[in-house]
């Protein structure tokens, strides 16, 4: 809701639960002020060159396009005439079709720079799960770049990152967990992650945007060949971002929500195997909250403590050489 001065006020909290278990549902604005009262405050990398965006920002520098082999792609919509009510009827098979739904942001029409991302019109965009009892934060990015060298096998256009927070029966925060790559992620307690002014701390990796408890070099799993060699950093002395400012925004609500549209082109290295080069699929009930990550995962080595721009890199690796 908004003050009359036009500035955000947060609904008021649910109550304390005096039951065993919560309630099933949560009115929406109890739902949006738990959202509010829990948002992450996001560190980012100081040599972060990609940050958050409006999907439906995106959706407006975006075609829809679909694959085809030997014909070239069928445009379905052109540059800002994506309807993002038509995205929530693309069913999940088509994350392995082969005549895959995507949609193609126009960065060459459009510039490099669009690829930036936009943090002051970005939003709180939350899912409330009842059933697990969590709250879910989804963020979107317009570009995943990874590291130098071979971590162009990760670089691929939109990108979907997100921090869950479970409550327990008195909608009281318990544990942290953390999106990363690969099905690597991390889980903090309450207790032992990392806080501001009561909400979590996540300190964003470069390029990736995955997401961490510490700062440090952390291991991913990204592959070439078989072969790990790709990790993902994250820093301190970057920008400082508190979501808790942005409209929060029930994600389930949007009109694109549901949906398996690819948001990011179908990338050369994915059509060889060799990383992860097309765009993700968003929100829907299939990419909910994380209800498991691993509260072990430690980071391998601090990036203060790393040469040079601390991409923890082999001099050998760099010449790989990947499909254009």
């Amino acid at each position: 809701m908004y003050a009359i001065d036009g500035g955000y006020t947060a609904p008021t909290p649910p109550p304390v639960s005096t039951q065993a278990t919560p309630p099933s549902t949560l009115t929406p604005a109890q739902e949006q002020a738990l959202a509010t009262r829990y948002a992450p405050i996001l560190y980012f990398h100081p040599q972060e060159q990609n940050f958050l965006q409006d999907p439906l920002t995106y959706l407006d520098q975006s075609t829809l396009r679909q694959e085809r082999d030997f014909w070239g792609d069928k445009e379905l919509h052109g540059l800002g005439d994506v309807p993002a009510e038509d995205l929530a009827g693309i069913d999940a098979g088509n994350e392995d079709a082969d005549s895959q739904i995507f949609l193609d942001h126009q960065n060459e029409q459009l510039g490099d720079g669009i690829r930036a991302g936009d943090l002051d019109n970005s939003v709180n965009l939350y899912q409330y799960d009842a059933a697990s009892n969590t709250l879910t934060y989804h963020l979107f990015y317009s570009y995943n770049d990874g590291p130098p060298g071979v971590g162009d096998v990760q670089n691929h256009e939109g990108d979907w990152e997100k921090i869950t927070v479970q409550l327990d029966d008195q909608y009281q925060p318990i544990e942290v967990r953390y999106s990363a790559h690969n099905g690597m992620d991390v889980a903090r307690s309450w207790a032992d992650a990392p806080k501001e002014d009561g909400r979590p701390v996540s300190y964003v990796g470069q390029g990736s945007h995955a997401n961490y408890p510490e700062p440090g070099t952390w291991a991913t799993n990204a592959q070439v060949g078989g072969v790990a060699l790709v990790n993902d950093v994250a820093a301190t002395g970057g920008t400082r971002f508190d979501l808790a400012e942005q409209l929060p925004v029930d994600v389930t609500t949007e009109a694109y929500y549901g949906g398996h549209v690819l948001w990011g082109e179908r990338g050369s290295a994915s059509e060889v195997g060799i990383g992860e080069t097309t765009g993700p699929t968003g929100p829907s009930a299939d990419k909910g909250p994380i209800t498991e990550a691993d509260a072990s995962r430690q980071p391998l080595g601090f990036a203060s403590q790393l040469p040079g721009d601390g991409l923890n890199q082999l001099p050998w690796i760099l010449p790989i050489v990947l499909p254009p």
